[in-house]
């Protein structure tokens, strides 16, 4: 799983799962992440706002590109 933090009203991937405050969680997976972009949902609860179309595509290009080399280095 993959964690997503929120600083500084920022959601942003916390691959370490470090970071305080509010998290949400995604699996490692490209059809995860696809459906992630894809949400309609209004707000997340577990982070207390909402991510807009924008942003969850940005998060999930980090993410795949963090996977990919981690893909590479195995």
């Amino acid at each position: 799983m993959i964690r997503l933090g929120v600083i500084d009203n920022h959601v942003a991937p916390d691959f370490e799962g470090k970071q305080t405050g509010r998290g949400a969680y995604l699996h490692r997976t490209s059809e995860c992440l696809e459906r992630f972009v894809k949400s309609k949902t209004k707000e997340f609860r577990s982070l207390r706002r909402s991510i807009e179309r924008g942003e969850r595509i940005e998060i999930a290009r980090t993410i795949k590109e963090r996977l990919d080399r981690e893909s590479r280095v195995e």
